[in-house]
C-alpha cells in the first residue's frame, strides 16, 4: 500500500486483499490497528493524503508566470481544473454527501452563505435550488448574511462556502448558527480550519491557488463541482417532484425550450 498508494485508493478491500496476497480480515485488522474503525475510513482518508501530496507536487508546474506563452497558459490553466477535480472527487466521502443530501430534502428552507468567490458559488446554488422548488435564499451582504444566521431555526439548513475557511464572516456566520442549533454544511478545503470544526459536515474540496493574483480560480471550480453533485443527489432522490419542477420552469425563448 505505501509503495502504490494511487493505485491503492482505488481498490475495495478484496481487490486490495488479492494484490497483496493476504485475506480481507488482515487488512480489516491492520486498519484497526492503525487507528482507523473501518478499510472504508481508512480508503477515505488514504485518498486524502494521495490530494494533498498531489497539490504540493504539482504547484510549481502550475505556477502562471509572466514570460509564459498564451499557449503554455492555456495548458497550465485547464490542467490545474483537471487536476483539482480529480482531486476533489478522491476527498468526496459517498457517506458525508448522503447525510448532506437528506438534510436537504428534510430541512424546510436552505440558506447559502458566501464571500468574495464563494458568493458567487452560494448564488449558482441558488439559482438550481429554486428550480427544483426548493425553498432557498442567498444574500450578498454580509451583514444580512449575520441576520438571517441568527434568525434561522433547527429545521433549516445553513451551507456555509468557504475555501479558506478562515475567512472571518464565514466563520462568525457558523458560529451563530451553531449556537442556534442550525445544522451546518461546509463547502471547504481540505486543512483544519475554524469552519470545519463548527460545521456538522464538511464537503472538501482540492485546490492549490496560483500564486499569479488572477483570483480565486481553481478552488471556485471545485465548489461548483460539489453544488453540481449536491443538486444532483437532491434531483435523484426527489425524482418525480423534482422533474416535475425543472418541466415547469424552463424558459421558453423564440418558441424553444431552453
Amino acid at each position: 500500500m505505501l509503495d502504490n498508494m494511487e493505485e491503492a485508493v482505488h481498490l475495495n478491500i478484496h481487490q486490495l486483499a488479492q494484490k497483496s496476497f493476504v485475506s480481507a480480515a488482515t487488512i480489516t485488522r491492520l486498519c484497526r490497528k492503525t487507528g482507523f474503525k473501518n478499510y472504508k475510513e481508512y480508503q477515505h482518508l488514504l485518498a486524502c493524503e494521495v490530494a494533498l501530496k498531489k497539490e504540493k507536487r504539482v504547484e510549481e508546474d502550475f505556477d502562471i508566470r509572466k514570460e509564459d506563452s498564451l499557449e503554455t497558459l492555456v495548458g497550465k490553466t485547464f490542467s490545474r481544473s483537471i487536476a483539482s477535480l480529480d482531486d476533489t472527487r478522491n476527498l468526496l466521502n459517498t457517506e458525508v454527501l448522503r447525510k448532506c443530501t437528506d438534510l436537504l430534502i428534510e430541512a424546510e428552507s436552505v440558506t447559502f452563505f458566501g464571500v468574495g468567490a464563494s458568493l458567487l458559488v452560494a448564488k449558482d446554488a441558488y439559482l438550481k435550488f429554486i428550480r427544483v422548488n426548493k425553498k432557498c435564499q442567498v444574500y450578498e451582504d454580509q451583514d444580512i448574511q449575520m441576520v438571517l444566521a441568527t434568525n434561522m431555526k433547527k429545521t433549516d439548513l445553513a451551507v456555509v462556502i468557504s475555501y479558506s475557511g478562515r475567512t472571518k464572516a464565514a466563520v462568525d456566520w457558523a458560529r451563530a448558527l451553531k449556537n442556534k442549533g442550525v445544522p451546518v454544511v461546509a463547502v471547504t478545503g481540505f486543512a483544519e480550519s475554524p469552519l470545519v470544526k463548527l460545521a456538522d459536515h464538511n464537503l472538501y474540496v482540492s485546490a492549490t491557488e496560483y500564486n499569479f493574483k488572477s483570483g480565486k480560480l481553481a478552488s471556485r471550480i471545485s465548489q461548483l463541482a460539489i453544488i453540481d453533485v449536491l443538486y444532483l443527489a437532491y434531483i435523484q432522490r426527489t425524482h418525480d417532484e423534482s422533474s416535475d419542477a425543472l418541466e415547469n420552469t424552463y424558459l421558453i425563448k423564440n418558441g424553444r425550450d431552453e
